[in-house]
């Protein structure tokens, strides 16, 4: 499928008609996004490109504990890339307000690409060390903190509002089956071929994306307010604090994704440490969490109603904190992988429902700073989890530190269902 780049509307507000009619037969039901040629492209192109990512989520891993044999610099790898998310990612939304998001992507997408190649170099070339890893790292994040909200706020441009449900729910699955894809080819990729090997495929992965944007039809342009960035960026902070729902939403996410999303962080710990595993077995465990992950996303992907979707998110937030606590004290592989599976699921279903309900409620002119404070909470604060995860790991042990942070979770969708009528009766 190809499509010709037409010249941009000169008149502000233009639209230029980007987003067909559904195929026959589709609606607005089940995975209806996929009717809508561009997404289509799109979304195929980033199952490649996340399958690479994960290659090297995998990889990097597993190198970080092989150079330093320290859960610490695991939870550093987290914070190195928390520090720009956090400065920078609502700045990052306010570009996506401000100006075309499909030539922001390519700018951000090309640039880590090109990072990805120099960590590859380095591995290949035998001369790698932590602090390399640690500053490939940063430079990637800093893209990335202007990529996340971007690619977020892009998505009811490509489909329209009423099916932001699914594409939401198709692109939380292209990460996740990329997740289940992505760490066993990078467990045999380490054994067979090399640790750069895995690197240089996933720098290779960005391509199908890069070009998925460049033949994007043109979009709906956006008016120009004539404010400041500043001025921007404190008026979506102001439409945040003063809806209830959103707000709510954001806080729910945010201690999950301190203290229990992180989780993944310290796999390589519980593969090596709790399981007795290698690096194959490190695959297999992050692949499991991968099939849960996946079945989360489609679950979301697959809904067609808007009912109960605020008491979900409650009830599955609730399912995350209970399914940690009890993987944190398995000892052996077989109830853990099952565990893993569920709480890949519960974490991808939380984050996604928590997207797709703030998508379908804040004003089309806000989405990019709202979705920023959005990539901030599950970008941002998951490594600065990471890094606390990591030096708690250290003190009391890393099993005891994540079942912690599961009940700490389990303790926070109490609280909110007590607490926030509005959230509980959304949808």
């Amino acid at each position: 499928m190809t499509f010709r780049r037409r010249p941009r509307s000169s008149s502000v507000g233009a639209t230029t008609g980007a987003r067909p009619e559904p195929a026959a037969g589709l609606g607005y039901g089940r995975f209806s996004a996929l009717s809508v040629p561009a997404f289509r492209t799109y979304f195929i192109a980033t199952v490649i490109s996340n399958t690479g990512s994960w290659m090297q989520i995998v990889g990097q891993g597993w190198l970080v504990l092989e150079l330093t044999d320290s859960p610490f610099y695991l939870g550093l790898v987290g914070l190195v890339r928390a520090v720009p998310t956090i400065l920078l990612s609502m700045i990052g939304g306010v570009l996506a307000d401000r100006f075309d998001r499909q030539r922001i992507l390519l700018i951000t997408q090309s640039v880590v690409m090109a990072a990805s190649i120099a960590l590859a170099a380095l591995t290949l070339a035998g001369i790698i060390t932590v602090w390399q890893i640690l500053l490939v790292t940063f430079i990637s994040a800093i893209f990335f903190a202007v990529d996340n909200p971007t690619r977020q706020a892009l998505v009811p441009d490509l489909v329209g509002r009423e099916r932001v449900t699914s594409a939401i729910g198709l692109n939380a699955a292209a990460w996740n089956a990329a997740a289940v894809i992505g760490p066993s080819i990078a467990g045999v990729s380490i054994a067979l071929i090399s640790i750069g090997g895995a690197f240089l495929i996933n720098a290779a992965s960005f391509i199908p994306v890069l070009i998925a944007i460049f033949l994007m039809p043109p979009l709906e342009r956006r008016a120009s307010s004539g404010r400041s960035m500043l001025r921007q960026l404190v008026d979506g902070m102001s439409y945040i604090r003063a809806n209830r729902v959103v707000w709510g939403i954001l806080l729910l996410i945010a201690i999950p994704s301190i203290c229990a999303r992180p989780y993944v962080q310290m796999m390589p710990v519980f593969a090596r440490d709790v399981l007795g595993l290698g690096a194959s077995g490190y695959g297999v465990l992050m692949a499991a969490s991968g099939v849960g992950a996946l079945f989360g996303a489609l679950t979301l992907a697959s809904i067609n109603t808007a009912r109960g979707r605020g008491t979900l998110l409650l009830v599955v937030t609730a399912s995350l904190g209970a399914s940690l606590v009890a993987f944190s004290w398995s000892h052996w592989l077989v109830p853990s992988l099952a565990l893993v599976v569920a709480v890949g699921g519960t974490s991808t279903l939380m984050m996604s429902l928590a997207n797709s309900l703030l998508q379908g409620t804040v004003a089309a002119e806000v989405r990019g700073r709202v979705m920023s404070v959005y990539t901030l909470i599950a970008g941002g604060l998951m490594p600065l989890g990471s890094m606390l995860l990591g030096g708690v790991g250290t003190v009391i042990g890393v099993p005891l530190a994540v079942g912690i942070g599961g009940a700490i979770t389990l303790a926070t969708a109490a609280a909110c269902y007590r607490a926030i009528a509005e959230l509980r009766d959304l949808g």
